[in-house]
């Protein structure tokens, strides 16, 4: 199930050397009327196929797509803060948020931290991912910043802030990040369990009809915002995914092909491997560095 976004929309968050780093910038207020600033929720007229999708894959996997209870009180924020943003209003229930966003969303908790009551930690209790990168919404049930990305390549720079982030992102200030990658397969949702194009066949494909391998991958983007609710003592996590062919992505800018090979280049191989391409990474910065000579 693809929707592309056109390739020249597509942030382009590709920056070496490589790192597993926070990236947080600030996003606009509630009341920011600047037309600069980075809005929280992004709606294009992709909106109704993104509704679809989100559609089908709540009908046919409700059980993988959203997890735990979710506060009144928050979803009555949410569409509060969208509604404020797009003067388009949508209920404040889960399936209706979940469908009418193309932002994913999780929602946490901000509870005592075991027995230290002075000390609180962020914890996910529902999450309303139907379009996930290759990760089981499941999974992350009740679990803190540390646990979340404890199974990250190259976590250190994250751990060592993660106090700071959850403070300020969660607690504090709307925020914004980026999160690129490559994939084999052009599909909003990415569940481990769905079987779906793998590295293995984009090779099997090229081979087969003499393309390049770059032609069969597609460039994906999270583009993860903030909303922090002190009052409520909750936060909301949001993840909009957005997908466009490589080569796509490449032509917006000349100079794009040999960043792209440099932060592949970057790479740890622990990274590569948590990504999935350590089979594959050679070849794609062979074609890239083609395309950038």
């Amino acid at each position: 199930m693809s929707v592309l976004t056109p390739a020249t929309q597509v942030p382009w968050a590709v920056s070496s050397p490589f790192r597993m780093r926070p990236g947080l910038a600030r996003l606009a207020s509630a009341h920011d009327t600047r037309d600069a600033a980075p809005p929280l929720f992004v709606r294009d007229p992709q909106a109704s196929a993104y509704a679809e999708h989100k559609r089908v894959s709540l009908q046919q996997h409700r059980a993988r797509c959203q997890i735990g209870e979710a506060d009144p009180a928050v979803l009555q924020a949410i569409a509060a803060a969208y509604e404020r943003q797009t003067g388009i209003v949508i209920a404040p229930e889960a399936d209706a948020l979940a469908q009418g966003l193309q932002e994913d969303f999780v929602i946490l908790n901000d509870e005592p931290e075991g027995e230290a009551v002075a000390r609180t930690t962020m914890r996910t209790r529902f999450l309303s991912v139907c379009f996930p990168s290759n990760w089981a919404p499941a999974e992350k049930l009740g679990l803190d910043f540390a646990a979340i990305h404890a199974p990250v390549a190259d976590n250190a720079l994250l751990q060592a802030g993660g106090q700071g982030i959850v403070d300020m992102a969660f607690r504090q200030a709307s925020m914004l990040r980026h999160v690129w990658l490559l994939t084999p397969n052009g599909d909003l949702a990415q569940h481990p369990e769905t079987r779906r194009t793998r590295w293995e066949d984009a090779v099997a494909q090229a081979d087969s009809t003499g393309q390049r391998l770059i032609d069969q991958v597609f460039f994906r983007v999270e583009r993860q915002t903030t909303l922090p609710l002190p009052a409520l003592r909750r936060g909301v996590f949001f993840i909009r995914v957005m997908v466009c062919p490589l080569t796509e992505a490449l032509a917006v800018s000349p100079g794009r092909a040999g960043e792209l090979r440099e932060a592949l280049l970057s790479m740890s191989e622990a990274v590569v491997a948590y990504r999935g391409m350590a089979a594959v990474r050679e070849r794609l910065c062979a074609e890239l560095g083609a395309v950038g000579s």
